[in-house]
């Protein structure tokens, strides 16, 4: 950011294309809509009316509930290509500001032990291995894949791309994943990549073409005087 402008665009593990996570879930939650159904007429005959209703009033009482539609509205249906798809219809976005992006791919003895299953079941859903745990490299780009519009190609004509890493989605994280660490985390140091590799590259291109510029002494000076000011 320069002032009020925006300059530059720095996308860490992009997943405004979605995941495979999100179509492969719906297909399961589907699936166990059948499952339960079915299960819960052939009990029906075992139960009273009065329990029946209980537990119909209690499933339509939680997924009324707000968590349950923030979760699986807000925040899960963004994995699906359809959440994607109203999220660039509608987005606007500055021509002319390049877009850097950073994609990972797991290593297996570099991820940590919370990430294994769901690293897994990707793997699995996609039929790929080169994804992050959360998103794959293909999708992690910046801009829209599945979505065609006029956004999408200033989006497409600013994206400068960006290199592989080896790394997995939390890796930008330290104390925020604190309770989940394990033994062996620290072990093979899953968490302790460095961490400026996830801005500074990103900051150095964009100062080196000049789209960054450079603070001058004297600007920084006065910011720190101001700083000092407003503290007193």
């Amino acid at each position: 950011m320069e002032g009020c402008n925006l300059v530059c665009r720095q996308l860490l593990f992009s997943a405004a294309n979605g995941s495979m996570h999100g179509p492969a879930m719906e297909a399961k939650i589907h699936r166990l809509i059948v499952m339960c159904e079915e299960f819960f007429k052939y009990q029906q005959g075992y139960c009273s009316r009065g329990f029946t209703s209980l537990v119909l009033q209690t499933l339509n009482d939680f997924m009324d509930s707000a968590p349950f539609h923030k979760f699986m509205c807000g925040g899960g249906g963004t994995f699906l290509h359809d959440g994607c798809e109203a999220f660039w219809r509608e987005a606007q976005h500055l021509p002319n500001v390049p877009t850097c992006v950073l994609r990972g791919v797991l290593e297996d003895h570099t991820t940590p032990e919370s990430l294994e299953m769901i690293s897994n079941l990707l793997s699995k859903e996609a039929g790929s291995k080169l994804h992050d745990s959360q998103v794959h490299v293909y999708d992690a780009v910046g801009h829209p894949v599945y979505t065609q519009n006029r956004n999408g190609k200033i989006l497409k004509n600013c994206d400068m791309g960006g290199g592989v890493q080896r790394t997995h989605h939390w890796s930008p994280l330290c104390q925020e994943v604190e309770f989940v660490r394990t033994k062996r985390d620290i072990d093979q140091a899953s968490f302790l990549c460095a961490k400026d590799r996830h801005v500074s590259p990103w900051v150095d291109v964009n100062a080196r073409f000049g789209i960054i510029k450079y603070a001058s002494p004297q600007a920084g000076e006065r910011n720190k005087n101001e700083g000092d000011m407003l503290s007193i």
